[in-house]
């Protein structure tokens, strides 16, 4: 780049010849000061970053879309992304790719836990009115926890106050390492409605009437929600509202539609709004399964911690009964929206104390679901694609294909020989960054 350094000269603004030279000196330092202070994309187009590709080699892959395993496999990534997917010998190795050798070894795409609470005080340690800084130190430590047992993502539905905004900006920014959150932000209930409970502050949005329900969805999403989750108590006009709310604006929306003593309105109403997705396998009548079903709703169903808590009040002696029964019937209820066809996948929910379960729960309920008849298969996929597209992230995550985000297990044993071989992951990537060799 040459800068012009001839001075015009003309009418009044001329000078003489002295004073000129000095002028063009100065002209021309500054002229050299501001080139040399340009950014480089103003002088010359900055050379793209060497990204050196990953390449995963004679794996046996199970990408999560539910076919036939794929006997030597070679995987690429390149930057976040994997590039190319195929038997080996078939899928050229870019030159100076960092090559993992996966010989008898089994690669499934990273886990997603569907069904998570990042900033849950626990009792005791924690005081019983939460406050956002103790909540983002326990969200930091939850997802790091998560992240290196294969918990690549978690879908987090429901956080105090901006703390699950504050998570994911902190992950996108490369200052948090953990899962990838996906998150609602506050829930959406009612005045005194459920998740408004004293050591919960903070948790939900309280609002009421349609209009309200409408506010607070909007609300959330302009904070940043990737999702929506409305709780129970409402309306069947407030459901219809939130429900027809978030589809205007192209979002998926979840319920938690159960209260014990509700004779199952809640659930009724969801259905007929439309929701996309329900939580918790319990307070499910027999006749409205089929309508499920036929609206295509996923269900989160959460076993593990029903079971648990299930236990926990049996403890408390006869008055709870029927508690405790209606938290047990999960385990028929699964079946039966297995048997219909809903789509299920994997989530914790783990709250207060239950959260020292974190993250051995999340394997737990991969065995509950092969318990109940799920094939290998089946729980593979409902651990990885079924919690993508619940977490409206089905685009980006959950199968190892090209095109999407880089997340992938490299597990020492066969998880469709046993199930609880999920837990031996020896190499965990997430977006293409190799977090644990």
């Amino acid at each position: 780049m040459t800068a012009n350094l001839k001075p015009t000269v003309s009418g009044s603004n001329q000078v003489s010849g002295t004073k000129m030279v000095g002028m063009e000196k100065r002209r021309a330092v500054h002229a050299l000061l501001f080139v040399a202070l340009l950014p480089i994309t103003a002088v010359e187009a900055a050379p793209e970053a060497q990204v050196t590709p990953l390449v995963v080699t004679h794996a046996r892959l199970v990408d999560g879309r539910g076919g036939l395993p794929l006997d030597d496999a070679t995987i690429v990534i390149t930057g976040d992304r994997f590039s190319a997917v195929g038997p080996s010998g078939q899928v050229p190795i870019p030159e100076g790719a960092e090559v993992l050798d996966a010989k008898g070894r089994v690669v499934i795409p990273g886990l997603i836990d569907a069904h998570i609470h990042v900033s849950w005080p626990q009792v005791p340690l924690d005081p019983p009115v939460p406050n956002r800084s103790q909540a983002a130190f326990r969200a930091a430590d939850l997802l790091r926890r998560c992240l290196l047992n294969g918990i690549t993502t978690v879908r987090d539905v429901a956080s105090i106050e901006d703390v699950g905004f504050a998570a994911k900006r902190a992950f996108q920014e490369g200052r948090l390492e953990g899962s990838r959150p996906i998150v609602c932000g506050q829930g959406v209930s009612s005045t005194g409605g459920h998740g408004t409970e004293s050591n919960t502050q903070g948790l939900v949005m309280e609002v009421d009437g349609p209009d309200g329900f409408r506010r607070g969805v909007r609300t959330q999403l302009k904070a940043g929600a990737d999702l929506i989750k409305v709780l129970c108590p409402f309306s069947r006009e407030e459901i219809l509202a939130a429900v027809e709310e978030v589809h205007l604006h192209e979002k998926f929306v979840t319920v938690h539609p159960s209260l014990f003593k509700a004779q199952y309105d809640f659930l009724r109403w969801t259905v007929e709004a439309g929701a996309d997705c329900f939580e918790h396998a319990y307070a499910v009548p027999d006749d409205l399964i089929p309508r499920i079903a036929e609206k295509r709703m996923y269900c989160v169903p959460t076993l593990s911690i029903l079971l648990i808590l299930g236990d926990q009040y049996e403890q408390r002696g006869p008055d709870w009964a029927w508690k405790v029964k209606k938290y047990r019937e999960c385990k028929e209820i699964f079946q039966k929206l297995r048997k219909a066809g809903v789509r299920m996948a994997v989530g914790t929910d783990a709250v207060a104390e239950n959260m020292s379960e974190y993250p051995g729960l999340f394997f737990k309920e991969t065995e509950q679901f092969a318990a109940l008849g799920c094939s290998p298969m089946d729980v593979i996929v409902a651990a990885t694609r079924l919690g993508a597209e619940v977490s409206d992230a089905a685009d980006q995550l959950g199968t190892i294909e090209p095109g999407k985000l880089a997340d992938l297990l490299i597990l020492d044993k066969d998880p469709l020989v046993d199930i609880r071989n999920l837990r031996t992951a020896q190499v965990i990537v997430q977006g293409g960054k190799v977090i644990k060799r």
